[in-house]
């Protein structure tokens, strides 16, 4: 990626964020990464991010849109179940995230020495077993814990 298009992009998650109170950045996966999509400038009105993966980033960028809205009047904690925002009834489990180096648009709004708590959202197997439990079906690659 050029310089010239850095600065642009970075300019325009700003005017994102200042326009919706955050962004939403998708990370597009391959044969050894799993897509994932994350939030920029929430931290600034909530205290915090989101992240999710494993999906399609086009379903994960409106599910994290749903959980923005569900935590409007409370924030996550560890453990959170959250119901309703996915089909055939599983929930969404909420867990801190251990580390922020994969966020580099975060660090490109907000400068390399930001540290915000995160969370991510993550969704289970068949099963209904989170990827948190030894006993969860899904590959590890799947939806890695951040």
């Amino acid at each position: 990626m050029s310089d010239d298009f850095m600065v642009n992009y970075v300019a325009r998650l700003q005017r994102v964020i200042s326009e919706h109170g955050f962004a939403v950045q998708a990370v597009l996966g391959d044969q050894d990464s799993a897509p994932f999509c994350y939030t920029v400038g929430l931290h600034k009105s909530r205290g915090y991010e989101l992240v999710m993966t494993g999906l399609d980033v086009r379903v994960l960028q409106g599910i994290i849109h749903s959980v923005v809205d569900r935590f409007s009047s409370e924030n996550p904690t560890p453990n959170m179940p959250l119901d309703g925002l996915l089909s055939n009834g599983y929930r969404l489990l909420m867990r801190r995230v251990d580390s922020l180096s994969e966020f580099s648009m975060l660090r490109a709004v907000y400068g390399p020495e930001v540290d915000v708590p995160f969370w991510q959202a993550v969704w289970p197997d068949r099963n209904g077993v989170f990827p948190t439990d030894s006993s969860c079906s899904l590959s590890r690659g799947t939806q890695p814990l951040f």
